[in-house]
């Protein structure tokens, strides 16, 4: 018996979106991807336009060829890894959806509780005055203006590009008005000039040795821009600038609030408890038990200088 033949002028049916996730589900894990099934729902649902929902309630719907050409496509971007929310075109981060490229890192589940810890500290009261060093994406300045946090933000980062995509995503929050981005130097500090004292002071710097960035996934390695990953030969370069300065942009009473490597607590306790200014030093872990967070707060009795 002869195998059906597709009727004139039609196309011949391809495989159901269920079909297609399975099989991309497949090619992913033999690549070595450890989320395959999650990352193949998510590449289809991103290259058809789908929800996830719809892609689950519609899985028995066939992809006509065209649709099968941006699957691959977005397959073989994926297989070469490129981060999955660069292909999606965004990330989520608590309460916001961010234009996600090249341009910022991608926000990590770790920052999400850096912005726990503080608002923990405003204790349900917005400060006046925040300053966001490495804005990146704008994460941590989006979400302390999103979530009530501040009523106003500062934030600084060496990379244009950076600020561009900050900007971005601070319109399409709605709250682009309250947030002013500068770019600054790598002495950071500059850019802050005379400003008034802020309130709080947060970070996530560059902090991974410059010896380990060969070493890093692919997707950071060569994806990411290396100015916000590279901390210097000990990872400590930026943070130390953070440590030595932060204080004079702070009210007393003012806090400051990093992001740090995981084996990174010693030297930055150190810091902290030997530079001038400082009192209540604080090393907080993450979900996973890894020192993760460095707080400290400006002595009632120290004035900021200048």
């Amino acid at each position: 018996m002869r195998p059906t033949e597709p009727a004139p002028g039609r196309r011949p049916a391809g495989p159901t979106r269920r079909e297609t996730v399975d099989g991309i589900a497949r090619e992913l894990s033999a690549h070595g991807i450890e989320t395959a099934r999650t990352e193949a729902e998510r590449l289809v649902a991103a290259a058809l336009g789908l929800r996830k929902s719809a892609l689950t309630l519609e899985g028995g719907v066939r992809l006509d060829p065209d649709e099968a050409r941006v699957v691959a496509r977005a397959v073989a971007r994926r297989i070469g890894r490129e981060p999955l929310q660069h292909i999606e075109g965004e990330a989520e981060f608590r309460e916001l959806v961010l234009v996600s490229d090249r341009r910022a890192l991608i926000p990590r589940p770790e920052t999400e509780e850096l912005v726990d810890r503080i608002a923990a500290w405003t204790r349900g009261e917005p400060v006046a005055r925040a300053l966001d060093v490495g804005v990146g994406s704008g994460v941590l300045a989006l979400s302390l203006l999103v979530e009530g946090l501040a009523d106003r933000v500062v934030g600084l980062d060496v990379s244009p590009d950076a600020l561009e995509q900050a900007r971005e995503n601070a319109v399409r929050a709605g709250v682009a008005q309250r947030l002013e981005l500068r770019r600054c130097g790598p002495d950071i500090w500059s850019a802050v000039g005379d400003d008034p004292p802020f309130d709080v002071v947060v970070s996530n710097p560059p902090y991974v040795r410059t010896g380990d960035l060969a070493g890093l996934a692919p997707e950071v390695r060569d994806h990411e821009p290396c100015v916000a990953l590279d901390g210097g030969p000990d990872g400590l370069a930026v943070l130390r600038l953070l440590v030595a300065g932060a204080a004079d942009a702070l009210r007393p009473g003012g806090a400051l609030f990093l992001e740090i490597g995981a084996d990174q607590e010693v030297a930055v306790r150190e810091a902290l408890e030997t530079a001038s200014g400082w009192t209540d030093v604080s090393i907080g872990r993450d979900l996973a038990g890894r020192s993760r967070f460095a707080s400290a707060r400006v002595a009632e009795g120290v004035r900021p200088a200048g």
